[in-house]
């Protein structure tokens, strides 16, 4: 068990995963200071209301906190959390599609330029996260999520997804050339 002081910073992230699936809080408190912020970078990448994001993260940390016992033991807390957290968003921008039925053409009476590119802007991602959604699987879709939007690189993906470097950088294009397809197709 972890020190019944706030001394926490020094553990690394699998014993504090370990004694927070034991059901240490302060431990499971201390993940969550550590990661918030990569969590909420993740998140901002689907959600650009500062609530949703605060609530995407939290959906993030209560999956991660009813999983800790599934976490394999010498899995990376951070790769197995981001896994999570991209998981998490995905299904977030399903259910929000669902929801809105894909809003059409709320925005009437536009007063200005900056009003027709910020509607040009959402009507873009609208776009790709459809095309994302139509077009790719799960596991396609976080490769590109990962590597376009987030920037990580191809060591960092492939160990968030267990993929191999060259099955990673093969999957990528092939998500991309089936998007730009997509795209090209049926929004040119």
């Amino acid at each position: 068990m972890a020190e019944s002081g706030t001394h926490l910073d020094g553990i690394d992230d699998a014993s504090l995963a370990r004694e927070a699936a034991g059901g240490d809080q302060r431990a499971f408190a201390a993940l969550v200071s550590r990661h918030k912020a990569a969590v909420l970078h993740l998140v901002s990448r689907f959600c650009d209301d500062p609530d949703g994001m605060e609530d995407l993260a939290q959906e993030v940390f209560v999956k991660a906190y009813l999983n800790l016992g599934a976490l394999r033991n010498g899995a990376v807390f951070r790769g197995w959390l981001h896994r999570i957290a991209a998981n998490t968003c995905i299904d977030w921008l399903r259910r929000r599609k669902a929801e809105a039925g894909l809003v059409d053409g709320l925005e009437e009476g536009l007063a200005d330029e900056r009003d027709m590119e910020r509607l040009e802007a959402r009507e873009a991602r609208r776009r790709l996260e459809s095309a994302m959604t139509t077009v790719l699987g799960q596991q396609d879709r976080t490769l590109v999520v990962l590597l376009g939007l987030e920037g990580k690189s191809v060591e960092e993906v492939a160990a968030i997804t267990g993929l191999s470097r060259v099955n990673v950088k093969v999957r990528a294009f092939r998500a991309r050339r089936k998007l730009r397809a997509f795209l090209e197709k049926d929004y040119a």
